[in-house]
């Protein structure tokens, strides 16, 4: 019995599905042919006619691009602007080094070197090292920029105060031995020189 049930609702399935294509068909080719209809309607109503033939021939006469009477606007020519020339600031004087003033002549020595000196304390509280440009001096302040220069050959050394001495009579400046060796290279000894206070 069931079988028979499920036969029959698939045939009128296959009815309905049959019966709505053949609908759907009907309904296409009405809507079609209503649409021709108004596309010959419009086409009719236009009522399109051929074009006259001209009577007599036209010539074609050569048209002139430009006029030469001026009517037009000339082109304008841009401005020549003068060209600036850069500024030219002057170059700065050079600065002459202000003249030294001589504070005392004299001769100067040599300390360090095997004396026992080496890596102590000086006067002014640094540590006392030969090789390393430093002087000695009786009154100046400690950290007074000097200048001493050898008059015989025009050689100089600046340096700083960081020591008292010599306290050897006739003599005005003790110099380490890395600054008397830029007076005299040649060894130790004793120096005729003159001490400048420098500005620092």
């Amino acid at each position: 019995m069931p079988q028979i049930g499920n036969g029959r609702r698939h045939a009128a399935a296959l009815s309905l599905l049959i019966i709505g294509s053949t609908f759907l068909l009907a309904t296409e080719q009405v809507l079609s042919a209503v649409a021709d209809a108004q596309t010959d309607a419009l086409v009719d109503v236009h009522e399109l006619r051929p074009l006259p033939e001209s009577v007599a021939p036209v010539s074609a006469s050569p048209v002139q691009a430009a006029t030469l009477t001026g009517d037009f606007e000339e082109l304008v020519q841009p401005a020549t602007v003068a060209a600036i020339a850069p500024t030219v600031e002057p170059a700065p004087e050079p600065t002459v080094a202000p003249k030294s003033a001589l504070f005392e002549a004299g001769i100067a020595s040599t300390y360090g070197e095997g004396d026992g000196f080496e890596g102590n304390r000086t006067a002014c509280g640094q540590v006392f090292h030969t090789n390393v440009v430093q002087i000695a001096h009786k009154s100046l302040p400690c950290g007074t920029a000097v200048r001493v220069q050898d008059t015989d050959t025009g050689l100089s050394v600046d340096a700083v105060v960081t020591d008292r001495g010599p306290y050897v009579t006739g003599r005005i400046v003790d110099l380490s031995w890395g600054a008397f060796k830029q007076l005299k290279p040649s060894g130790p000894g004793l120096l005729h020189v003159n001490v400048y206070l420098l500005d620092k």
